[in-house]
């Protein structure tokens, strides 16, 4: 099996904090995008990718301008990685990473996302109306947003950009996510006092909501830019997990919206799920995959039946099992030696004993509390397990 032994998570962290921050870029070749309406060019850095199946990246001189904004959209910090991972990966069905490049969102603002997320009839600029449902029937605010809920929280847009004859990069594709919300969570602001609200929304029902109002936002960004009117647009749309769901949501539909085009004419379904094990979910509609996880948790709990909790995350797509994760959490304290003892022990059963298949991806975290002591994955590539050991 492969080791690697780091030292503490602060050097790990202090270490990709260098690289983002540009130390890395040193590297990298400065390379010129193409603004269309002024025809000027602005430098970035080409960052590399690690295999031919990601993207490689232009990273701006000046800063994104929504960098961070997404915090304030979905609930769930699974959610905002999952939107931004997940969108990245559906792209590459239309956009080739072999042809294009990846730059986060340089066109949409927060002011352009707001104006989207506002209520019709409460946009502090009346002639930019708000997507989001108008206020309900009720004799108070609160009330009167529970019985309309908000169905939108956040519209993330990603760019992809190819080399012209000059050798510079200009605007050839977008990518668009649309995510509504399967639980409307709000804190409304009444009579000076906060009160907040929690209300289960129908899944069909948002789902066909944002179907219906996807073409709104389409020409919205459209007429963002001129660089924007000629470019296909690849629309997606994601319903959020609960707020405190250890689980993303998931994607739901996908359309491809030619050059110049301002309507969605078809949608096409994403059949693709995040499974927390155990669940109702997993106990409902995927009862084999449950009791295997079942057994990989007997196996790992004989070591400290007494302390150690096991969850899973599984992913599907098309219905079948396409990644698992694993999280192994001590609630007390161990020392090295025994963290060591136990994930060489998880790490054979990761070898031989485990039920899943050995074309599954399987990522095991192995915590102490909030403190992370070690990483073990298998693909169906790898001979041996991979460990990583956390060294504080």
């Amino acid at each position: 099996m492969k080791w690697k032994k780091t030292a503490a998570v602060g050097s790990v962290l202090l270490s990709l904090q260098l690289v983002l921050s540009g130390c890395w870029f040193s590297n990298a070749s400065d390379n010129k995008v193409v603004k269309t309406d002024s025809g000027k060019t602005e430098t970035a850095s080409l960052i590399p990718n690690a295999n031919d199946s990601d993207y490689q990246s232009l990273q701006p001189k000046e800063a994104d301008p929504t960098r961070g904004y997404i915090q304030y959209g979905p609930k769930n910090r699974v959610d905002m990685d999952q939107l931004e991972l997940g969108l990245m990966n559906l792209s590459k069905s239309v956009y080739s990473t072999k042809d294009y490049v990846f730059q986060s969102g340089q066109y949409m603002t927060e002011s352009t996302i707001n104006s989207i997320l506002y209520r019709r009839g409460q946009e502090p600029h009346k002639n930019v109306p708000g997507i989001n449902p108008a206020l309900g029937k009720g004799n108070n605010i609160v009330n009167q947003s529970k019985s309309s809920p908000k169905y939108i929280n956040y519209v993330l847009e990603q760019d992809y950009l190819k080399k012209n004859n000059k050798g510079q990069y200009k605007i050839a594709g977008l990518s668009i996510a649309v995510s509504l919300n399967s639980v409307y969570a709000d804190n409304i602001n009444y009579n000076g006092k906060i009160y907040p609200i929690s209300e289960n929304l129908n899944r069909a029902k948002v789902k066909a909501w944002g179907k219906a109002h996807a073409g709104q936002i389409l020409q919205r960004i459209r007429n963002l830019h001129s660089d924007l009117q000629n470019v296909p647009i690849f629309m997606t749309l994601y319903m959020t997990a609960a707020p405190q769901s250890y689980v993303p949501g998931d994607f739901f539909a996908t359309a491809e919206v030619p050059s110049g085009s301002t309507t969605v004419s078809k949608w096409t379904n994403v059949d693709e799920h995040h499974v927390l094990f155990p669940s109702n979910t997993a106990t409902s509609h995927y009862k084999e995959d449950l009791q295997k996880f079942n057994q990989v948790k007997s196996l790992v709990q004989k070591y400290y039946p007494d302390y150690v909790g096991v969850i899973g995350k599984a992913y599907y797509r098309n219905k079948q099992l396409s990644d698992l994760t694993l999280d192994i959490n001590f609630n007390k304290f161990v020392d090295e030696t025994e963290m060591l003892s136990f994930t060489n022990y998880v790490t054979s059963l990761v070898k031989d004993r485990i039920p899943f298949s050995h074309s599954l991806p399987i990522h095991i975290y192995i915590t102490t509390g909030s403190v992370p002591e070690a990483l073990i994955e298998r693909t169906s590539s790898m001979d041996e397990p991979y460990v990583h050991i956390f060294q504080h």
